[in-house]
């Protein structure tokens, strides 16, 4: 079987779908299956990670740091000239309606949460309207299988008439991301004292991630009891920024390498963060695996596996209460159940063999049957 890999999302700092790539890479070194993945680049070329061939097609630049790419036809060439079983978009959708459909199946992992984002869009609702019944209708129940990584998006799309939705859950690298890379002198490093919580924020600053709101509820925080680190780029580094030159007791860390970033997970008292929606919740995942507890708001998510860590409701004042709570609950037991609750649901090379077989029997039925 070859599979293709299409996503503009991957970039030297982009987030969770990039992770996701890059651990598909890593599981197919021992996999009987061709790989090659498709992303935007400053210009053109073609190299080979592992197992994993890479084309980088012309592009135009985003805002922080994204591309798209230039053009639909060199994609379609690229499919043309590698003729993939199966075709997997990550979370781009537009392109549906706009590959040449020939003897693959075209798949979409549902990365990103399609009417959430729609909404937060400056436009005005009747164009809204119009775009997110485009992707449903044009583009979603136009593929051969829609795979979403958590249990709320599968009723969501089941409630929609969808018929080709699979429950696919994703993962993380439970070996890289343990408890056992806490570091009790990282607080001392960071110029924190030792009697202060360590809170910490990693992923893309942007609206979508709640970032203000997040900022907003550290305000509310002791300065005297609380530190909070926040790992990341995007359009909201420019507030954060300030934030940090405003507050002592706020560090701002541009970009870590994964086992940089892993100490740090293990290192800190709680993940926090406001983030309004989340299609499956990779930094959740890393903090819970590293033994670290996640205070949010509850969205939901198989991913957020202690409830009582969680804000039903979706404020600052909701959110900073949760956080205090949190510091009371936090244990060594708790720690140690997060931990074995991501091993067993939540390694990323288990998963993988999940979609993996997925894609073999759906090929299987589809020359066979």
């Amino acid at each position: 079987m070859k599979l293709m890999d299409i996503t503009p999302y991957y970039h030297p700092t982009s987030g969770g779908i990039k992770t996701y790539i890059n651990y598909k890479v890593e599981f197919m070194k021992n996999q009987d299956v061709e790989h090659v993945v498709v992303i935007p680049g400053k210009k053109p070329r073609t190299y080979t990670v592992g197992r994993t061939r890479f084309y980088e097609l012309s592009s135009f630049g985003l805002i922080g740091g994204y591309r798209f790419f230039s053009s639909v036809k060199e994609i379609n060439r690229i499919i043309e000239e590698e003729k993939p079983d199966v075709v997997e978009l990550g979370g781009t959708y537009l392109l549906v309606p706009f590959l040449k459909r020939k003897n693959y199946l075209l798949s979409v992992f549902y990365h990103a949460d399609a009417k959430r984002e729609i909404e937060l869009m400056p436009m005005p609702s009747s164009f809204k309207k119009m775009l997110l019944n485009h992707v449903f209708e044009r583009c979603l129940k136009k593929v051969d299988l829609l795979l979403v990584p958590t249990e709320k998006y599968k009723r969501e799309f089941d409630a929609l008439g969808f018929e080709n939705v699979h429950y696919t859950p994703m993962g993380v690298d439970t070996e890289l991301f343990d408890p056992s890379k806490r570091d009790f002198y990282l607080k001392k490093l960071l110029g924190v004292e030792e009697k202060k919580f360590l809170l910490l924020y990693a992923g893309r600053l942007s609206v979508e991630k709640g970032i203000k709101t997040l900022l907003q509820t550290f305000e509310l925080l002791d300065p005297s009891l609380f530190h909070l680190v926040v790992v990341g780029k995007g359009p909201l580094s420019f507030l954060v920024k300030w934030y940090a030159k405003r507050f002592n007791n706020l560090t701002y860390i541009p970009y870590l390498e994964k086992h940089e970033l892993s100490v740090l997970y293990a290192s800190a008292d709680l993940f926090v963060s406001a983030s309004p929606f989340e299609t499956f919740g990779f930094a959740f995942l890393e903090a819970q695996a590293s033994g670290t507890p996640v205070c949010a708001f509850d969205l939901e998510l198989e991913t957020q596996i202690l409830k009582e860590f969680l804000s039903k409701e979706r404020t600052p004042q909701a959110l900073a209460q949760a956080i205090v709570k949190g510091t009371d609950l936090i244990s060594k037991s708790t720690r140690l159940y997060l931990r074995q609750r991501v091993e067993e649901d939540f390694s990323i090379f288990k998963n993988l063999e999940r979609i993996i077989s997925l894609y073999y029997s759906k090929t299987f039925v589809r020359t066979y049957c």
